[in-house]
């Protein structure tokens, strides 16, 4: 039983320390990798939409225990983590992962569409 949690657990380090993506451990003990993917606003349009959806979003109360993010973008000197689904959308500043806020439903509209078209 001690060698195939050791193995499990080099086999895990591995994993981490040859790629760029999250870890998880699930209840079952089997390994979920997720990757967070950088999304590059390059057209000022592009830009343009998640700064309103930044701008416009709304500041959820209480404790934040959220899974990986699916995206992360760049505005200016601000990161942000995105979970975006066709029905709603949540934002969390990468420098207050305690706090989490929601988007408009327009600008889950307009950033469902930019991802789904970037795929």
């Amino acid at each position: 039983m001690k060698v195939n949690f050791l193995l499990f657990s080099v086999m895990l380090f591995i994993l981490v320390g040859c790629t760029n993506e999250t870890v998880l451990l699930n209840e079952s003990s089997s390994v979920t990798v997720t990757k967070t993917i950088f999304l590059e606003l390059n057209e000022t349009e592009e830009a343009d939409i998640f700064t309103g959806a930044v701008a416009y979003s709304k500041k959820e109360p209480g404790l934040v225990n959220m899974a990986n993010p699916q995206y992360q973008f760049s505005i200016g000197e601000e990161s942000y983590f995105l979970w975006i689904t066709e029905d709603s959308g949540t934002i969390m500043n990468k420098k207050d992962t305690h706090t989490i806020y929601s988007l408009t439903n327009s600008s889950v509209e307009e950033i469902y569409e930019f991802v789904n078209n970037k795929k």
